[in-house]
């Protein structure tokens, strides 16, 4: 940079550049700064929301353990879906209300409540658990080709549901008819509990193995 050797030389510089770039400067540091607080209120919206949400849900769990609290509990829990839907709170809330749907027997309600899950739940380690219960109750509803539908659409089976997604496709191909594909899911099945020491469902899985048609008889059938 060359030498400037008097000290207006130098001011008349700063002035220059200030014309120059002064303003896209400044507006370059209100936008950080706008940036800056607009991410710190956004964070303590998020923490206003989950400890909101918290609170909700700790008032359903609490109505839960009263013996006249299953209004309470139903509305807590809808409360959380249509005003936190994307907390977790809200997932196990949707979880609460499809297993009482299930315990009133009324599978269509409970499997709408699974399908909101699927669609709200941002936690993969659930995304599993999710489409087994909801493949559960489709094919308690005789929805056979939609359960295995659901049951294809699991990309990572958890060690801890393994099993119950083979047994289950075993029991759905078994219903279809489709005996040799119930063995080989039944047998998968059988394999992982018998890994985890599982001896009630092995006992289990033998049954529904020796209950299917024989190969030969199989393939007669066909």
């Amino acid at each position: 940079m060359a030498d400037y050797q008097t000290e207006e030389e130098q001011v008349e510089l700063i002035k220059k550049w200030w014309r120059e770039n002064g303003r896209s400067t400044l507006v370059g540091v209100v936008i950080a700064l706008i940036g800056f607080f607009g991410w710190t209120q956004w964070q303590s919206y998020q923490a206003k929301q989950t400890e909101a949400a918290s609170d909700l849900f700790q008032q359903m769990l609490t109505a839960t353990e009263s013996v006249d609290g299953a209004k309470k509990v139903t509305a807590l829990a809808e409360q959380l879906r249509k005003e936190y839907p994307r907390s977790v709170y809200a997932v196990f809330a949707g979880l609460r209300l499809a297993k009482d749907a299930v315990a009133a027997n009324n599978l269509p309600a409970a499997a709408q409540f699974l399908e909101w899950v699927q669609q709200n739940n941002a936690d993969n380690s659930l995304k599993s658990l999710v489409s087994l219960r909801l493949a559960q109750v489709q094919n308690a509803q005789n929805e056979g080709d939609k359960a295995l539908a659901t049951l294809n659409g699991i990309k990572t089976v958890g060690a801890a549901w393994e099993g119950e997604v083979a047994e289950l496709r075993g029991d759905i191909l078994s219903a279809q008819n489709k005996a040799e594909d119930a063995r080989a899911s039944y047998q998968k099945a059988k394999q992982v509990f018998d890994t985890a020491s599982n001896r009630e469902r092995v006992s289990i899985l033998e049954v529904k193995l020796s209950m299917l048609p024989s190969a030969k008889t199989d393939t007669k059938s066909k």
